[in-house]
C-alpha cells in the first residue's frame, strides 16, 4: 500500500496551523488515500505507464478557529475541485469529507 503513496504527488499548503497538526493532517490524508481511493488509483496507474495522480491541498485555521480548505485533484487528466462553503471546526472531519466526496465521484466515472 505504502507503494501506491510513492506514486502519488501531494502538494501541501499550511496557514495558520501548527507543525504537530500539519503531521497529523497528512497521516490521516496518506491513511484517506491507502483506504478509500486505493482501488481506483490503483487503476488509473494500472492503465497507464506514465499515469500521474498529483492532489493540491491547501488548509488554513480562520480567526474563529475554524478549518477553510481546498482539495484540487489531478488523477491523469481527469480534476475535480472541492472546496468549503461552510468551515469546519474538526480537521478530520474536513479530510474524511473530502476525500468521501471524491470517492463518490469516481466511483460515478
Amino acid at each position: 500500500m505504502d507503494e501506491l503513496l510513492t506514486k502519488v504527488k501531494i502538494h501541501y499548503s499550511f496557514k495558520e496551523i501548527s507543525q504537530p497538526l500539519q503531521e497529523d493532517i497528512k497521516d490521516l490524508i496518506a491513511k484517506n488515500i491507502k483506504q478509500k481511493l486505493d482501488r481506483y488509483l490503483n487503476k488509473i496507474l494500472a492503465n497507464k505507464d506514465d499515469a500521474e495522480i498529483l492532489i493540491n491541498i491547501m488548509i488554513k485555521k480562520n480567526k474563529q478557529w475554524k478549518y477553510e480548505w481546498s482539495f484540487r485533484f489531478n488523477l491523469d487528466g481527469w480534476s475535480f475541485v472541492y472546496t468549503n462553503d461552510v468551515p469546519f471546526k474538526n480537521i478530520n472531519d474536513l479530510v474524511n469529507h473530502a476525500f468521501d466526496r471524491l470517492k463518490e465521484q469516481l466511483s460515478k466515472k
